[in-house]
């Protein structure tokens, strides 16, 4: 009982002193939802970069041109072939015909002339890869195949776009860090500054016996107390930016909003993630803080 009775007076007392030191808590607070939020806009930015990864894997493909001479019963034939080649997971059929139209929806309506008999275009299969590093040795087997005239594949670009996201998913991530570095180092000089002003009140404590950890844990409290605020706050603002930036991402990046991630359940997680980064940052810059003053 003696432990819970102290257990919830050094909660208190810690609660108490968030309004006892209003400009100094608001310095606190604002410090680590900055930190908090510049965190969680690095965790948004790399699951976007992420995801755009995914889209991009997800459209891996060979695209395999069928001799003109090739009949029915060979396309059937060179159909299964293909699909005994290990890495692909999927195989769609596109007759000269389809090909033609999506030429000339992408590319104008001048190419209507070229329909019919005078289509020059071949039937294509056009071949998902379940892995870019595969995507070239399938386009070789493929291109082996008879009755295949060319099998082509834009796995070069491909690649070098993941490397590219690859390594902005790097620099982030270190990024990421040093915000985390920097954060306990502020946040821990902004709750020194608090602790020196209350030095005469913590002087008076260890004068009357308090141990080091009786008088450390209040300010421990403080500290989890403001991470949870600043958490809340970095997230509130990550909401309202995360959906603007949606909202006009059409104006402002030529980007449909629908590649985005979804705002939820993702800002739970970071929202979640921030906050416990909060408590952990308040607690450690508190203990990192009050080592001066508690040294014999």
């Amino acid at each position: 009982m003696r432990f819970l009775r102290r257990f919830f007076r050094h909660i208190h007392s810690g609660f108490r002193q968030l309004f006892r030191n209003g400009w100094m808590t608001t310095a606190s607070v604002v410090t680590m939802a900055l930190t908090l939020f510049m965190v969680g806009s690095l965790a948004f930015i790399l699951g976007n970069v992420q995801k755009v990864t995914e889209n991009i894997e997800s459209q891996y493909q060979v695209r395999a041109m069928i001799d003109l001479i090739a009949t029915e019963e060979d396309e059937a034939e060179l159909q299964q072939a293909i699909e005994k080649i290990p890495h692909v997971s999927s195989i769609e059929y596109r007759t000269k015909d389809e090909e033609l139209e999506a030429v000339i929806e992408n590319y104008g309506e001048e190419f209507k002339f070229f329909e019919g008999d005078t289509n020059p275009l071949t039937n294509v299969f056009e071949i998902q890869v379940d892995s870019v590093g595969m995507i070239q040795e399938v386009a070789d087997q493929v291109s082996e195949l008879p009755h295949v005239q060319e099998a082509s594949y834009g796995g070069l670009l491909a690649e070098n776009l993941l490397k590219r996201l690859d390594e902005v998913r790097y620099v982030f991530a270190l990024v990421g860090a040093i915000f985390v570095v920097l954060a306990v180092l502020l946040i821990s000089n902004t709750i020194r500054l608090t602790i020196s002003a209350r030095q005469h009140e913590i002087e008076i404590m260890r004068l009357v016996g308090a141990t080091n950890g009786y008088i450390r844990a209040p300010f421990v409290y403080e500290g989890m107390f403001i991470g949870v605020l600043s958490g809340l706050v970095a997230s509130g603002f990550l909401y309202g930016v995360y959906e603007t930036v949606k909202k006009h991402a059409f104006e402002l990046f030529g980007v449909d909003p629908s590649a985005f991630l979804p705002t939820f359940p993702i800002l739970g997680y970071i929202a979640g993630g921030i906050t416990l980064l909060g408590i952990f940052l308040g607690m450690f810059g508190v203990m990192r803080a009050m080592q001066r003053y508690l040294k014999i």
